[in-house]
């Protein structure tokens, strides 16, 4: 049972190193020969594991299930080391490296098919291995052939990662070297397994080297990836930031803060696509253009112009609250009615023009005309039509308000006439 110890403290550790890589696999995919690495441990552990059992059966010196249980040694011994040399090809990634990786991998390969040709010739010929009538293991020639190509293939492996470099940045020189020194102490565990058949030295060697494969590339190649994906969604969310500032100048009046002629002209192809496809819900659509602002151009300056176009648009938006208010000409605004503000649309104009009224008899008070349309569903085809309903009940007000104004001082607005 000691033997079997080993194997087992093997297994628990590769368990505990590697928990997110075998459990969350999905949040490392990014990390460079990943799926790779992740195959490797699974090797490892079904190896692990059959060390385990063979430690097991040998204690209980039950021939056939040792000839068998070893048999399975040798498969995931041969597996695991296939795993390997297929992690590394993936990892030494680059154009500068594509011979050397398909030199291992097909080296891996020819190992592994040859170890599954030797195990079946065992069977009538014993050039691995047999067991005697005691159950004692007796190792053969193709055994020591096999672990001495695993021991020259690692040392190559080893001394090709020391030399040469990578052009990828992850691939530091600290974390090749890293790579060769798994290698390294794998060869040497080895090579003592060769002399002592008994030990499960080769465990051990799974065991430090993927410690430390885990430790200083595996973990270092997280961390990489962890920093370019931070780098990443900085970059993204100040790419957000920029283009929301894009959208908000582009979307936005500069003058006043309201919508856009562009947010007008695409919310207009909004609903004629839901109009043309029958989906338009009712809405309505005041159009506002704001009275004497020629006058006050002319007389008092365009900044004093733009000041009484926004407060016109503050005017608006504090009656038409929760709407979409848009200036789409110097002073002319149109806000669309939908959904609540659509069901109190009357109410709203009626308290607005009731305040224009009461503006109208009012020094340096805004006066803005205004007309109210509804979509009327199966007649209007299109937002325009609503819309010129809408603007022809604006000059009609317009002319209305200029009415009251004249009869309250009509001098004043003889003189207003003249001058425009």
């Amino acid at each position: 049972m000691s033997y079997s110890i080993i194997g087992i403290i093997a297994i628990m550790v590769h368990l505990i190193i590697n928990r997110d890589m075998l459990w969350h696999y999905s949040d490392y995919t990014d990390v460079p020969a990943y799926r790779e690495y992740r195959d490797y441990i699974f090797g490892m552990l079904f190896f692990c594991a059959a060390d385990v059992l063979w430690g097991f059966f040998n204690d209980l010196k039950m021939i056939v299930p040792l000839y068998a249980i070893t048999v399975i040694y040798f498969v995931t011994m041969m597996a695991g080391f296939l795993l390997w040399t297929r992690y590394v090809a993936a990892y030494m990634e680059g154009d500068n490296h594509s011979v050397f990786r398909r030199v291992l991998t097909a080296v891996g390969v020819t190992l592994f098919v040859c170890e599954l040709v030797i195990l079946t010739v065992n069977f009538f010929v014993p050039i691995k291995f047999y067991f005697d009538e005691n159950a004692v293991y007796h190792a053969g020639m193709a055994r020591y052939a096999t672990l001495g190509m695993q021991v020259v293939l690692f040392i190559i492996t080893s001394i090709y990662t020391f030399v040469t470099k990578s052009p990828s940045e992850s691939a530091t020189k600290r974390l090749r070297r890293s790579v060769g020194l798994f290698g390294i102490l794998m060869a040497a565990l080895i090579i003592l397994q060769i002399y002592y058949p008994m030990l499960p030295l080769y465990s051990i060697g799974y065991l430090m080297s993927s410690c430390l494969l885990h430790s200083f590339v595996v973990e270092e190649e997280k961390d990489e990836y962890r920093k370019n994906l931070k780098e990443m969604l900085d970059r993204t969310q100040q790419q957000s930031l920029e283009l929301g500032d894009a959208r908000r100048k582009i979307y936005t009046d500069p003058m006043t803060g309201v919508g856009s002629k562009q947010a007008y002209l695409e919310e207009i192809d909004s609903l004629d696509a839901k109009i043309r496809g029958g989906k338009a819900d009712d809405f309505g659509v005041i159009v506002f253009d704001v009275n004497d602002l020629k006058i006050i151009n002319d007389t008092k300056g365009h900044d004093v112009g733009d000041v009484y176009i926004y407060n016109a648009s503050m005017l608006i938006c504090e009656f038409f609250d929760s709407c979409p208010v848009y200036r789409i000409g110097g002073d002319e605004f149109v806000v669309i009615l939908q959904g609540e503000p659509y069901k109190s649309r009357r109410e709203r104009l009626a308290a607005f023009e009731a305040q224009m009224d009461s503006n109208l008899h009012a020094a340096d008070k805004v006066v803005i005309s205004s007309g109210l349309a509804e979509y009327e569903s199966g007649a209007d085809t299109h937002y325009l039509a609503v819309f010129e309903r809408a603007d022809q009940q604006m000059y009609m007000r317009k002319r209305a308000l200029k009415k009251k104004k004249k009869k309250k001082n009509p001098t004043r607005q003889t003189s207003s006439r003249s001058r425009r």
